[in-house]
């Protein structure tokens, strides 16, 4: 939680602090009840000699303190109290990231599940490596390329990093409608992203696990140049174990993995190989550096070390950035409903 003041505190929905005035009218009831309960009348009441009060008899009012306490504090998470970081300074790596994935057909391939039972393609183990990484950059502005022949815009450039994972889990083999492989186009769509943008730096991460089909136009190297010139870092990653491997296999007229009649996934073998030549280039071209990944550690390991790399402390205006404290109220609210509950039912029961 960042520095925390009173002043930044504020309400998303405030209106259920209303619930608030059925407190005090609940109080008023139960007393009122409790005050026509049958009592033993004294004509001359200085005959009786009035016991000294114990502790436990001072504190009476204590578990109805608390339930009641901890009652308002369920309400106040019902408004949804956040902390209102608007106008504040925090210090951040000053980097905009595009990541460009590829979802041609060989991303269904099955080399990098980490054992024989378990069934993840490649695209699996990039998103759940992808995830982890978009975690990490907090306060950078991260977008979201996929591509097979042609590109597809599926985030872009953001600081919301809930709504760039909501679009990184929609990655599917399928989602361009094609299931061949054109690296220049992945690169074109990311430095177009990147080329106009006054960031400290710009890193492009091109991620794919084949080669150019059916070959391009254009080589990767001429988007390379144009990327050195907009001082824009292209890292890549070749993955997959470059052999014969088990894979999933994609039928692009029903964008559904073919089957069997009773629906179960077609599983074939097939050899996807990677231009690694044409990627290693790529990187040497924009002073950036080449990876390459077989399996979910080496690929984790990968992210990690760019984000290692790329690094570079500023200070950032932040705007519209709310920090919710709703979890803390709520849970508040519990411990002290369940204390006084607690309370009631053993050191201050009250036999009828």
């Amino acid at each position: 939680m960042e520095d925390f003041s009173l002043q930044n505190l504020t309400l998303a929905e405030p209106y259920w602090l209303a619930l608030l005035g059925l407190i005090p009218l609940t109080i008023w009831i139960v007393n009122s009840k409790l005050r026509r309960k049958p009592a033993i009348k004294f004509s001359v009441i200085e005959k009786l000699s009035m016991p000294r009060k114990s502790l436990k008899a001072k504190l009476i009012w204590l578990p109805t303190f608390l339930f009641y306490t901890g009652l308002a504090f369920v309400i106040l998470s019902v408004a949804r109290p956040q902390l209102d970081q608007s106008s504040r300074t925090i210090i951040s790596s000053g980097v905009d990231i595009v990541l460009a994935v590829d979802l041609s057909g060989s991303m269904l391939a099955l080399d990098m599940s980490q054992s024989s039972e378990e069934m993840s393609t490649r695209l699996d183990v990039v998103k759940d490596v992808i995830k982890e990484f978009i975690e990490k950059r907090t306060h950078d502005r991260i977008g979201l390329v996929a591509f097979a022949v042609n590109p597809y815009l599926v985030s872009a450039l953001t600081l919301d990093k809930q709504y760039l994972q909501t679009n990184l889990a929609r990655l599917e083999v399928g989602l361009t409608q094609q299931t061949g492989t054109n690296i220049g186009s992945a690169l074109a769509e990311g430095i177009n992203r990147l080329r106009t943008l006054e960031s400290k730096s710009k890193i492009l991460i091109l991620l794919t696990d084949g080669k150019d089909e059916p070959s391009p136009t254009h080589s990767p190297l001429i988007y390379a140049e144009g990327a050195k010139k907009d001082e824009i870092k292209i890292y890549t990653i070749a993955i997959g174990t470059n052999a014969r491997t088990r894979t999933y296999l994609y039928d692009p007229n029903a964008r559904d993995l073919i089957r069997y009649a009773n629906g179960t996934p077609v599983i074939d073998v097939a050899n996807y190989p990677v231009d690694k030549k044409i990627l290693q280039e790529i990187s040497t071209i924009t002073d950036a550096k080449f990876f390459e990944a077989k399996d979910k550690k080496r690929l984790s390991s990968i992210y990690n070390e760019i984000d290692k790399l790329e690094k570079s402390e500023i200070q950032l205006e932040v705007n519209a950035l709310f920090e919710d404290l709703y979890q803390w109220t709520l849970s508040l609210g519990a411990i002290f409903i369940t204390l006084g509950f607690l309370l009631h039912r053993t050191l201050f029961l009250q036999i009828p």
